[in-house]
């Protein structure tokens, strides 16, 4: 099947200027790359009937609400490089603000080519995935970066190559998603998990405690663990860790600090309980996820 040009897909709005908008479609995937400045908040109301894949190219996602399925839903802050997923068929809305001038990478697939890649490739059922709104996966992000990167191509198998790009993220999600605990109804009211959302984030360096955190909201610690774990789909032990590690990464990524330095900023005992953590997370060592960034940009 040819690639083609088709009607832009949007879910944003709010003032702001568009600099760029491209978009191409090969079968059942389709790409937006959009670049916008003047931003301020924005507003996303959608419902599709596509699987959608956002990576965030340029400027940061900082605060904002989220609903998924009219129920509230942490705000996970996003930067370059981060990738959020919405399944077909779920509402997503809310709001967000954050730089003025900022770009991202919209990929959204049919529900078909997921059911037909998990019916040739799997022998039970196909797996039910779940939104994530907002993580950083090096497989993910590659694959939706060379999806991005065939827009411009007039390549004659462009559509196999971003058919085999699609594949691995959805393969990934499946991974990602196997192990994690469904998010249960109930938990944290939006304006508690808010607080201890911004909470977690300004202390992140320091020893962070249950009971700092449950006195916060009027909890028992117990009753907080039950709560959080309920809203987010994790404890929070679990969820400061990941924080702490995504904090990291940025530090690995952008400055020249020792990964001692980065661990002790980041609020680890000590370079040892760090680097557990992080391969535990991330599938490689903070010596070895340093160099692959550093290899990246020195292409």
């Amino acid at each position: 099947m040819q690639d083609q040009k088709v009607a832009p897909t949007l879910f944003k709005s709010g003032d702001c200027r568009t600099i760029s908008h491209q978009n191409k479609s090969w079968g059942l995937v389709q790409a937006d790359l959009v670049r916008r400045t003047g931003l301020g908040r924005e507003e996303t109301n959608t419902t599709s009937t596509r699987h959608l894949i956002l990576l965030n190219l340029k400027g940061n996602s900082e605060r904002g609400e989220y609903f998924l399925d009219a129920k509230p839903a942490a705000f996970v802050p996003r930067k370059p490089g981060a990738v959020l997923f919405i399944p077909a068929g779920c509402s997503w809305s809310g709001w967000e603000v954050g730089d003025s001038t900022a770009a991202y990478l919209s990929i959204s697939v049919d529900r078909a080519f997921v059911t037909k890649l998990f019916d040739q490739t799997l022998s039970s059922a196909p797996p039910s995935l779940s939104p994530d709104l907002g993580c950083e996966d090096p497989v993910i992000m590659n694959a939706a970066r060379g999806i991005g990167a065939e827009i411009h191509e007039r390549y004659p198998l462009s559509t196999l190559l971003v058919e085999s790009y699609a594949a691995t993220i959805f393969a990934q999600l499946v991974r990602k998603q196997k192990y994690a605990p469904p998010v249960r109804k109930g938990g944290l009211a939006s304006a508690n998990l808010s607080r201890v959302l911004q909470r977690i984030e300004d202390d992140l360096p320091t020893r962070l405690s249950l009971e700092h955190l449950a006195a916060l909201v009027g909890l028992s610690i117990p009753h907080f663990c039950r709560a959080f774990k309920q809203t987010l789909g994790c404890p929070p032990h679990a969820f400061i860790i990941r924080r702490r590690v995504e904090r990291a990464k940025e530090y690995l990524r952008h400055s020249p600090m020792t990964v001692t330095d980065v661990a002790l900023v980041c609020g680890f005992s000590s370079s040892s309980h760090f680097s557990n953590a992080f391969r535990r997370e991330v599938g490689t060592t903070p010596v070895g996820y340093r160099d692959s960034w550093q290899g990246k940009s020195g292409e």
